[in-house]
Parts: structure tokens; C-alpha cells; sequence
């Protein structure tokens, strides 16, 4: 089973929010999922309702308990660097081949399996190893979550260049200056004609599909 990957063309563009959206409309339509987000920098113990972490489990419906974190993000660095940075200065491993281990291990066949990187696809994940070499490692479905500021077009083709333009790109609408998100939307599916580009509003009630598991083969 493919696990699909969150990731975005940057730090700070909404993905963490849009993947909150995606999975509480995923579970009014009485759906379940699997969530990771196996690296976590800027982890903050003292406030730990602000963590995406413990904002993705709330909006899994998943009990908020220390286990519960672990199950989540068994990595964790309270800096708020690149994660290889922030292990850095606490003097621990982070090696790609053992978050790419732990992924795998998570995977659950009977239900979307949905992990979210940290920073921007190209981002150090580890020590190693980058978002991008997660995401082939676990042969994953890619969410690129892109902004519409200026200067995403560029940022958002350039990712798409290296996820070979097969995947599903969400343009976050929030703040969407000087253009309207739908604009940046359309040049993007112009010049990438392979991707799958969507506009995120506020409403996630049309992106539930992504998490849709394949139909098995027929024998």
C-alpha cells in the first residue's frame, strides 16, 4: 500500500493546516487514517497545543497522550531548524534510513497511510537524506502544498521538476497576493500539464478523494 506524502515547496506555506482540513473532512465523511510526521523541529514541550503534532492528532481524532506522540513523531527537536540542524544541537542521529524504517513499519493496510515531511521538499529530513528521498524511498504519493505569493509559480514548477510532475498540487489561497490563487493555479497546470492542481479555500471537503485507497486488482 503507497503511502502519500505531504509535502511543500517551502517552510510556512500551509501544509500542515491543509492536511488538518483534509483529515477532519476525511473523518466526517467516516473515514479513518494513519498520520505520521516522523520528524519534528521547533518542538516545544511547554506548548504543546502548538505543535503540528499534536495538531494533526487532534484532527485524526487520536488521544492526545504522551504514547500517542511517540506513534506520531519519534523524532523530535525543540529548535526550530532544519531538522539535521536541530539534531545537530542536541547531539543525536538522524539518519534517513532509520526514519525511512520506522515509515514503513507504520504503514496500515486498511486505511490511508499519510506522512507530512518537515520544510520544503528539497529540506533536510535527516543527516542524510532529504524530504525528496523519503518520498521515493517509501515509493509514496506526493501532496505539494504551494502558496500563491509572489514567486510561487517558480517554486512550485521547480519542485514539480524533481517529483518528475506526477502528483497533486494544492494552492493555498490564504493571503493569495498580488495574484488569485486560481490564477497561479492555472499557469501551473499550463506549464505542468502532468500534475493534478487543486485550489485549497478553507474547505477540504473536495480533496478527501486524495486519501481514497486504490480498488484491489481484479483476480
Amino acid at each position: 500500500m503507497r503511502p502519500i506524502f505531504v509535502t511543500g515547496t517551502g517552510t510556512d506555506v500551509g501544509k500542515t493546516h491543509i492536511l488538518c482540513a483534509m483529515l477532519e473532512a476525511h473523518r466526517r465523511a467516516g473515514g479513518k487514517a494513519r498520520v505520521l510526521k516522523p520528524v519534528i523541529s521547533g518542538f516545544d514541550p511547554a506548548q504543546l497545543n502548538a505543535t503540528d503534532t499534536i495538531r494533526l492528532m487532534r484532527a485524526n481524532g487520536a488521544e492526545l497522550t504522551g504514547e500517542g506522540v511517540q506513534s506520531v513523531s519519534p523524532w523530535r527537536f525543540k529548535a526550530p531548524l532544519s531538522p539535521d540542524m536541530a539534531a545537530r544541537q542536541e547531539n543525536r542521529e538522524l539518519a534517513i534510513d532509520a526514519v525511512l524504517h520506522w515509515c514503513l513499519d507504520q504503514i496500515d493496510p486498511g486505511m490511508p497511510t499519510i506522512v507530512e515531511g518537515a520544510g520544503g521538499v528539497m529540506s533536510p529530513l535527516a543527516t542524510d537524506g532529504l524530504n525528496l528521498d523519503l518520498i521515493r524511498d517509501l515509493d509514496a504519493r506526493p501532496i505539494l502544498v504551494a502558496g500563491a505569493y509572489l514567486g510561487a509559480i517558480s517554486h512550485t514548477l521547480t519542485a514539480l521538476r524533481v517529483l518528475d510532475a506526477r502528483c497533486t498540487v494544492i494552492v493555498n489561497d490564504f493571503n493569495a497576493e498580488p495574484v488569485p490563487a486560481r490564477d497561479v493555479a492555472r499557469t501551473i497546470q499550463r506549464f505542468a500539464p502532468r500534475a493534478d492542481v487543486r485550489i485549497f479555500s478553507g474547505d477540504a471537503s473536495g480533496l478527501v478523494d486524495l486519501f481514497a485507497l486504490p480498488e484491489p486488482a481484479a483476480s
